[in-house]
């Protein structure tokens, strides 16, 4: 199985090489939940680099598009089929659409979050010609296992991170604090709820809501290689850059050698403040009776 890591910024991935497998990065105005996005000449460089290194580079194309940004992103992905970009991960289906009808030899990965749960969907992109799903953070071991045996697509899971729970195009906090007439020029927020506290990043495009505390499914990894994933990936956004790339060694020599040592030194590192997520948590909804 392979490490797809998701830098905070380019400065630091000569540090993270080592331990990854490929990397993640995302497009300038085309891109949501990034600490830092990059317009699509300087991936281009990026690609070149981690190509000489062995290494795949991915992007993402994940924002929620409406009728200004489509000549960009036609433009991008012009730029992304002329160049050596290995796949982009897509949230809207105008990317699917524009690939389909103009840039054949892209690579596609669905990557439509709470979304992506259920090999039927994944079956009906399959057909539109997308190679690869990036999983949901909402489904179990037992069903991210189930759905990795149904589908021939590439799979890539989370394992690592604080991973959006939700993201609006509205600028949530703006509107609330202009309601009540407060004044801040934070763009990071937390809020409270049951003894827990969500970070909100309110940008440009909108307003995203993260997890409470990372996921750390290092402990999970054998089952992950055993059902043949292809990809976990391991977000850095929120964490200092010295504790990832520690984060990221524990992760590859854990792959590599199993010593359970690793489970406990990351323990440390992140003092306890993790969590498994749903992997072992079902997520299913029942409409209420009435009355």
């Amino acid at each position: 199985m392979k490490k797809l890591v998701v830098p905070r910024c380019l400065e630091g991935v000569e540090d993270e090489l080592f331990f990854a497998d490929a990397f993640l990065f995302g497009v300038k105005d085309l891109s949501v939940q990034f600490e830092n996005t990059y317009p699509i000449e300087k991936l281009k460089e990026v690609s070149s680099f981690l190509h000489q290194h062995g290494k795949k580079i991915f992007v993402s194309c994940n924002k929620n598009y409406d009728k200004n940004d489509l000549k960009k992103l036609d433009d991008c992905l012009k730029e992304i089929e002329a160049c050596f970009i290995d796949g982009v991960l897509f949230y809207d289906l105008a990317v699917l659409e524009l690939v389909k009808t103009k840039y054949p030899n892209i690579l596609l990965v669905w990557n439509q979050e709470h979304m992506t749960t259920n090999y039927f969907s994944a079956q009906f992109y399959k057909e539109q010609g997308v190679k690869g799903i990036s999983i949901s953070t909402n489904l179990t071991l037992e069903e991210i296992e189930t759905l990795k045996k149904q589908t021939t697509m590439f799979c890539i899971t989370p394992i690592f991170g604080y991973y959006p729970m939700f993201e609006s195009k509205r600028h949530l906090v703006t509107n609330y604090l202009d309601t009540f007439s407060l004044k801040t020029d934070c763009g990071h927020y937390k809020i409270e709820k049951e003894g827990k506290k969500y970070p909100i990043v309110e940008h440009k495009n909108g307003t995203t809501v993260y997890t409470s505390v990372p996921l750390n499914g290092i402990s999970e990894i054998k089952r992950l290689v055993n059902m043949n994933m292809d990809y976990c990936m391991l977000n850095e956004r929120f964490f200092h850059h010295n504790l990832f790339v520690q984060v990221l060694k524990a992760y590859d020599s854990y792959l590599k050698y199993e010593d359970d040592a690793e489970i406990t030194k990351l323990n440390q590192l992140l003092e306890g403040k993790y969590d498994l997520g749903f992997l072992y948590k079902k997520t299913v909804y029942r409409v209420k009776k009435n009355g």
